[in-house]
């Protein structure tokens, strides 16, 4: 079973939100809260995370797959799709399904390549203990938060999603992410892109636009001043309005 939350009640334009590592479909409850009728919005809990049930198989093809089978059976609408970060990457793959037909694919901060830290915690030998005492722990948790204080605004917390997050399932997902790269999956979409990058953000996801302009010649960059790496909680009215255009 893949869990979704769906809300708004413009039928004519329906977003499909995938959200990223350590996250859930709560990722776009700031966009619930100041929606007005711009357009309906179907959020899913990736295999694994929140409500849905883990994968049978830790197999990235096969994620999708059913992602796109149960995208249809809540709607057989045309939609675009919203990926935020690392769901950014699956949102990507999840556009090229010939179950469905996307017009639009926002990406908020999608990495080409997974920053060096985060593969240590894919590591064999210290990868878990690693992931456990930076995101299992409280103070872990509190420590990483503020080191990476300028990658956000002061009100926003950017480990907080992680509390509750099964170890097994956030490995994983990073495992395979970052099997992707070297990789031409990305190429040859059949959507029109747009990359969204707070300014603030991680210089890792500034450098990815490089990579992506080059594979997508019909590519739309967008710049959030003065946002970090979380633009939905720190400009959702900016992110409402992107999403919103034609």
């Amino acid at each position: 079973m893949i869990y979704h939350n769906k809300f708004g009640t413009n039928s004519k334009k329906i977003i499909v939100g995938i959200h990223g590592w350590g996250g859930t479909n709560n990722t776009f409850l700031p966009i619930q809260k100041k929606l007005n009728d711009e357009f309906t919005m179907i959020n899913f809990d990736l295999p694994g995370y929140g409500k849905s049930k883990k994968p049978s198989i830790w197999d990235l093809e096969n994620i999708v797959d059913s992602l796109a089978v149960e995208i249809n059976k809540v709607t057989n609408k045309d939609v675009d799709i919203l990926g935020n970060c690392s769901g950014a990457l699956i949102s990507i793959l999840l556009s090229k399904s010939k179950k469905l037909k996307v017009g639009n694919l926002f990406l908020i901060d999608p990495f080409s390549k997974a920053p060096w830290y985060f593969r240590i915690f894919t590591n064999k030998i210290i990868g878990d203990y690693a992931y456990s005492i930076t995101f299992q722990n409280p103070l872990g948790r509190i420590f990483t938060n503020l080191s990476l204080r300028k990658k956000r605004k002061e009100e926003t917390d950017l480990t907080s999603s992680f509390k509750n997050v099964d170890k097994e399932t956030s490995i994983n997902y990073l495992k395979m992410l970052i099997e992707l790269e070297g990789t031409d999956v990305m190429k040859n979409i059949n959507c029109k892109p747009i990359i969204i990058n707070g300014e603030n953000t991680f210089k890792d996801a500034i450098k990815s636009v490089d990579y992506f302009t080059d594979i997508w010649p019909n590519l739309n960059v967008i710049k959030i001043k003065d946002v970090g790496h979380l633009p939905i909680e720190e400009s959702t009215e900016k992110i409402i309005e992107i999403v919103s255009r034609k």
